[in-house]
């Protein structure tokens, strides 16, 4: 508790508080949806509702996390409070809601709503959807799915999903040809061709794709996300952080690509602007991995060994079960000069995962900086066994 303390107040640094707005307060109940953390996200999404919002989709969420603590008649509350804000956006929570209460009418009729609606998710994902097995197997069921519900694209992105998992490339891109021969100004169609390019490793085909999509409907956030990866594995990380930016803007409830800005910022050598999406992610999810890890790493790169430990100690303290956090946190004492606690970190990862050949060797380099050759050497011949070519040199240099 007290490193995530310490690593509170590092954050701070980057992102000093002001006074929460509603927004802020329906971000944080977003990210406690994420955690798992009901209540929490309940409290939040209330005082993002007390000024008396209007927003349908703060009912929606809080509906959400009253559904997921079985809290079903608060939930429907909600979720029709959202219905009344923006007609039939609540609609699928009801169906579930109502399948969870045992009323298969009700449940079916919300279905029906919700399919015949702008707000209608994919077959697949209701079919999936766990909240409705008690209802199934019903007749109301199979008679719902007799009927049309998906238009003529939506069916073919379906069908695009299914052949690009299935790696059938030649199969899918024919269909979307044909497709946009009907429909050549639909910007689904090109962003269906970029995934299948992108799938097949075929990159700037994917670029024109995705950018072609997004010149045709440029307020769509799934196009840049999609076409940031692109540009992710071509290499050209401006172009990647350009696109996250904008989706950001549009959406800044899409935690992960604080991450992700975050690592291509380090690869660009911007370790400044990386700890500051890294330091705004934190406050939303400040025990996460790899958001600590990366704090760390670019700490290290600037020579920030104290605050590098911060980052590397926080994860020691909340994923003790994984070898890296110990790793981490060793390779930042050795640099610190902290010789000692580097072995003792070293030898708890090897506690952990004793596979690892660069764990052995770091630990007997170590062992080497404090005069202890006997040690090192057992730990360069573990190296060795485990077919590591630097351990031989290093036992031959300091054990022959």
């Amino acid at each position: 508790m007290r490193q995530l303390l310490n690593i509170t107040l590092l954050i701070l640094i980057y992102f000093p508080v002001n006074a929460q707005t509603e927004n802020d307060h329906y971000l944080a109940g977003l990210a406690n949806l994420q955690r798992k953390e009901f209540k929490k996200a309940i409290s939040e999404f209330d005082r993002a509702i007390e000024p008396g919002s209007i927003k349908h989709y703060y009912y929606l969420k809080r509906g959400e996390a009253y559904f997921w603590l079985g809290e079903y008649l608060k939930a429907k509350d909600d979720f029709n409070e959202a219905s009344q804000l923006e007609r039939y956006s609540g609609s699928i929570g009801l169906a579930m809601t109502y399948a969870k209460m045992g009323d298969t009418d009700m449940s079916i009729r919300h279905l029906e709503d919700h399919l015949g609606s702008p707000f209608r998710v994919s077959e697949k994902s209701i079919k999936l959807n766990k909240a409705f097995e008690s209802i199934e197997n019903s007749r109301k069921w199979v008679e719902l799915w007799k009927k049309r519900w998906y238009n003529s694209f939506e069916k073919l992105e379906q069908e695009i999903n299914y052949l690009t998992k299935t790696a059938q490339y030649s199969e899918a891109l024919d269909l979307v040809e044909v497709y946009i021969s009907k429909y050549p100004d639909k910007a689904g169609t090109y962003a269906l061709k970029g995934r299948i390019n992108y799938a097949r490793g075929k990159i700037r085909e994917a670029e024109v794709n995705f950018s072609k999509a997004i010149s045709l409907d440029s307020e769509n956030p799934d196009f840049r996300k999609r076409r940031a990866d692109v540009y992710v594995k071509s290499g050209n990380f401006p172009m990647a952080v350009k696109d996250i930016s904008n989706v950001l803007r549009s959406d800044p409830s899409m935690f992960h690509l604080y991450i992700k800005r975050a690592g291509l910022y380090h690869r660009m050598n911007a370790g400044d602007k990386a700890l500051n999406d890294l330091a705004h992610y934190l406050v939303f999810f400040p025990a996460d991995e790899e958001a600590l890890h990366l704090c760390g790493k670019i700490y290290i790169d600037q020579e920030k060994y104290y605050s590098a430990l911060k980052c590397f100690s926080t994860n020691v303290e909340n994923h003790p079960e994984n070898p890296r956090s110990f790793i981490d946190r060793a390779d930042a004492y050795v640099l610190s000069g902290k010789n000692k606690y580097a072995i003792m970190d070293y030898g708890m990862a090897l506690d952990l995962d004793p596979t690892n050949p660069a764990t052995w060797l770091n630990r007997g380099k170590v062992y080497i900086k404090t005069g202890n050759n006997k040690q090192a050497c057992n730990d360069f011949i573990r190296a060795v066994r485990l077919n590591s070519r630097e351990g031989v040199w290093l036992y031959r240099e300091y054990c022959e």
